[in-house]
């Protein structure tokens, strides 16, 4: 049983992290012609950093051990008995938003509110194309966990009316 609440773990973690990229890029998309910012300044891209976590990182140690001490034996390899278990059961988390300190770009608008002295403006250095593949593999992924959420839960509901 323990089994299909990680799947719901690893799926929501996907779900979690994938959700917050598409804010971080849909927020860019919708910046891409801001010139000026509370910061001062052109809007600055942002890029979400992920992190991958360790499932047993976050379990109590008594389940670590368990897991550890688990051992089983390979039907085709009769000489191999007692192998150790170690799933890699790996997730991922956002680890931080960071910001992209490249330089704006420059287009020459003299009539610009927010042009420099020579008649510059900058604007953020945000390609739309770029986002855009950015947003459709975030969408794509975010889809991807959720159809792997709907399957373990479909195991688990199936598994539960074996039981009855």
């Amino acid at each position: 049983m323990s089994n299909f609440l990680n799947s719901f773990d690893i799926s929501g973690y996907g779900l979690s992290a994938q959700r917050v990229r598409v804010n971080v890029i849909s927020s860019n998309i919708a910046n891409a012609q801001t010139t000026r910012t509370d910061e001062g300044g052109a809007y600055r891209r942002k890029e979400v950093v992920f992190k991958a976590i360790d499932f047993n990182d976050y379990y109590n140690e008594a389940l670590n051990e368990q897991t550890q001490s688990a051992s089983y034996s390979d039907p085709l390899d009769e000489g191999d008995f007692g192998k150790k278990v170690n799933p890699a059961i790996m997730s991922v988390i956002v680890d931080k938003i960071s910001r992209d300190d490249s330089q704006p770009q420059l287009k020459y608008e003299p009539n610009h509110p927010d042009a420099d002295a020579s008649g510059y403006v900058a604007y953020p250095n945000i390609n739309p194309v770029i986002e855009m593949a950015d947003l459709v593999e975030a969408t794509r992924s975010y889809q991807a966990n959720v159809a792997a959420f709907e399957s373990a839960k479909t195991m688990a509901n199936n598994a539960i009316s074996l039981l009855q």
